[in-house]
């Protein structure tokens, strides 16, 4: 009886991954670890898996249970209906990074661990983030955008003219794990536009920025509180820390 009263107390997390991007797998494994950090004496843990039109969640036997899209909720392993009092994405890609999961998770009022639509939408894509940071003022390096289908349009010399060589060809949307090429010389422009159109819709070209950094790793313990009681206790974050006095958290 106190064991069962214990569990109707704790808070039920769906850890949300897959996707629909080529970082489908990369996302798993982010969803892995994000679950050997939570506390299972605290919550109750379900990983959520996402891909196009089949929303899974993941049961502890690794049986499978599908999830109602109207409210996202669905039977566990005694066959219970659940519907998780919080989302943590862990999605690389679409959905989960261009604010698409964001919009859908609003509107069934649900809590979730990344920032709004408008920001998601904003910084996945690249291009137009660049151009939002440089209205600001931020130097960012020059770029120009190829849309699929217009790339004839394009010719060696106006992209070398823009960017320079060496340059960065990239899907303007999404990470930059797959179809990112450094092109050092003509040649090499076409063969990386292919192969960032394989992954998106547009294409990014972006200038090399030439510099000298030297890093340090520091590690140190961080706590994340997500609300209602939620913390994520980190360890080993890494904190690059340059000679220059600039330091970025990754």
């Amino acid at each position: 009886m106190e064991k069962e009263s214990i569990s109707k107390d704790m808070k039920t997390v769906a850890i949300v991954c897959g996707g629909d991007t080529s970082e489908h797998d990369v996302s798993m494994r982010s969803a892995a670890g994000i679950e050997s950090f939570l506390d299972k004496e605290r919550y109750i843990i379900y990983k959520v898996e996402i891909h196009a039109r089949h929303w899974e969640a993941i049961l502890p036997d690794g049986s499978r249970s599908q999830v109602d899209r109207n409210d996202f909720t669905f039977d566990n392993e005694r066959g219970e209906r659940v519907r998780p009092d919080f989302c943590y994405i862990t999605i690389h890609g679409v959905p989960g990074e261009n604010g698409i999961l964001q919009g859908y998770l609003d509107l069934i009022g649900m809590p979730y661990s990344t920032s709004d639509v408008l920001v998601e939408a904003m910084t996945y894509d690249k291009f137009v983030l660049n151009n939002y940071m440089r209205s600001l003022g931020v130097a960012v390096a020059d770029s120009m955008l190829i849309r699929r289908g217009q790339a004839d349009r394009v010719s060696d010399d106006d992209i070398i003219k823009h960017v320079g060589l060496p340059c960065f060809v990239k899907p303007a949307s999404g990470g930059s794990s797959f179809g990112t090429t450094k092109v050092k010389e003509a040649a090499a422009l076409r063969p990386a536009i292919e192969l960032a159109l394989r992954e998106g819709e547009d294409v990014m070209v972006e200038a090399f920025m030439r510099q000298t950094t030297s890093h340090q790793m520091v590690f140190q313990g961080v706590v994340y509180d997500f609300g209602f009681g939620l913390t994520v206790q980190f360890l080993h974050k890494p904190r690059l820390v340059s000679r220059h006095g600039l330091d970025r958290e990754v």
